[in-house]
């Protein structure tokens, strides 16, 4: 228990008269203060030693105690000027500690604000921009996924070239042999319907839309076997170059044909196995197309309200230090998850060396002006519960402790709401010491208000 909280123990406790008691007590609180020992120390330039929490406490005995809260106290080395002067004790324990005036000033000497290194700055506006950051993750771009199946009709798989999850794949290379119910009479219908579209401007020359559109209803009619166009324009050349005879015994058809990728990439996921049977239209591969990728980051709440879509932001990874790369906010989730308190977005990077591998982590960054603000220093605000203070500097060492409210913070600064007015002049560093040496002062009277 402390020398104070034993104090308001024995003044509840006991009869004696409040007010002789508080004038004992601050006899006795002035007199340990200000104590200093007698005996002269060697020279060691060490001035004196006195209590981090309370600095007006002086003395010469270094393993003293502080008589306020029981700390060890703390060497105070000379400076030049002492040393020229070497001051007497009673000159050392002579330097006011602060005081507070009736009016609430704190009233520092000034070569006590010189030696805990006040600082001071001017009140101004200035512009603010808040810095957004997040932790992010690369992911598989799911708009570039393509589920391969056969629309047309049931069949088997003759042969499976995909074969596992991950496989590299190219744009035209065979994924797979399916042979399909219906596929032969399919190949028959079309190449008769090729070979007459091809006698028709003979027929009707002058009505070329229609046997465009003649052509596009034959091709949407093969396609449906998710044939690529090159497989398609193979057949049309087949049908030029096939006759009458051979087309009636299926010379030269094939009862199976073959799915090739779409483009270039991955299989991300693999629903069959060679000698599969399967039904019209059931997925039997899904391709992930690695041209881009996904970074999905989460925003803390706070910063939710900076986030727009189409914002710019950074993006860099921290096992690829050298690529930094730069694009938009794609997609904002309407809803903040309520586990995380963070707000998901997303942003679309290209991927063209397809170095960018999903599961990868990323730090998305990016910044938002926030107008032109009436600013003071983050270092000039002492917080003290629910209210901020700033000591506003009057000249002199005088001090005054200012209540302010306190609105946007951004990159070391902070918004001034109420409480300063513009040009004003607040201390920028060392406020806790200012605030505990004021705030020991005023113990006393706080006790006052209190009986």
């Amino acid at each position: 228990m402390s020398f104070i909280d034993q104090f308001q123990k024995f003044t509840t406790h006991s009869k004696i008269n409040r007010r002789q008691a508080l004038l004992g007590f601050s006899i006795l609180t002035l007199s340990a203060c200000s104590r200093v020992e007698q005996s002269p120390s060697p020279d060691t330039g060490v001035a004196y030693y006195t209590c981090t929490m309370h600095p007006f406490v002086r003395s010469q005995d270094p393993k003293g105690k502080c008589p306020v809260c029981g700390m060890s106290l703390v060497p105070v080395m000379k400076t030049a000027s002492t040393k020229e002067s070497a001051p007497q004790p009673e000159a050392v324990a002579a330097v006011a500690p602060a005081v507070v005036a009736p009016n609430g000033r704190v009233t520092l000497a000034p070569e006590r604000l010189q030696e805990i290194g006040v600082t001071y700055e001017t009140v101004q506006k200035r512009v603010l921009t808040q810095a957004l950051q997040a932790p992010g993750r690369v992911t598989v771009d799911e708009s570039g996924l393509r589920d391969i199946n056969v629309k047309a009709g049931s069949g088997y798989v003759e042969k499976l070239y995909a074969s596992y999850e991950g496989a590299e794949i190219r744009k035209g290379e065979p994924l797979m042999r399916v042979l399909v119910a219906g596929w032969l009479d399919a190949q028959v219908d079309f190449i008769k319907s090729y070979r007459a579209w091809k006698r028709s401007p003979l027929v009707e020359p002058n009505n070329s839309f229609a046997l465009d559109n003649k052509l596009e209803l034959m091709r949407a009619r093969i396609r449906v076997y998710d044939l690529s166009e090159d497989q398609i324009a193979g057949l049309e050349k087949f049908a030029l170059s096939t006759n009458e005879a051979d087309l009636r015994t299926g010379h030269g058809l094939s009862g199976s044909f073959e799915i090739l990728s779409p483009f270039d990439g991955h299989v991300h996921t693999k629903k069959v196995v060679e000698g599969m049977r399967f039904e019209a239209g059931q997925s039997l591969l899904e391709l992930e197309n690695d041209d881009y990728v996904w970074v999905e980051a989460d925003f803390p709440e706070s910063q939710a309200r900076q986030i727009d879509l189409g914002q710019k932001m950074t993006v860099s990874f921290p096992s690829v230090p050298q690529m930094v790369m730069t694009s938009k906010i794609d997609f904002i989730n309407p809803h903040v998850d309520e586990q995380s308190r963070r707000l998901h977005v997303r942003l679309v990077l290209p991927n063209p060396s397809h170095h960018l591998h999903p599961g990868i982590f990323a730090q998305v960054s990016g910044e938002v002006s926030l107008g032109e603000k009436l600013c003071v220093a983050s270092e000039a605000v002492v917080p003290t519960g629910n209210r901020y203070l700033v000591f506003v500097d009057h000249g002199g060492g005088q001090l005054e402790p200012r209540e302010v409210v306190i609105g946007e913070r951004a990159l070391g600064y902070e918004e001034v709401i109420s409480g300063l007015q513009e040009g004003e002049r607040v201390v920028a560093s060392a406020n806790f010491l200012i605030d505990a040496e004021s705030r020991i002062q005023g113990v006393l009277k706080t006790w006052g208000d209190h009986q």
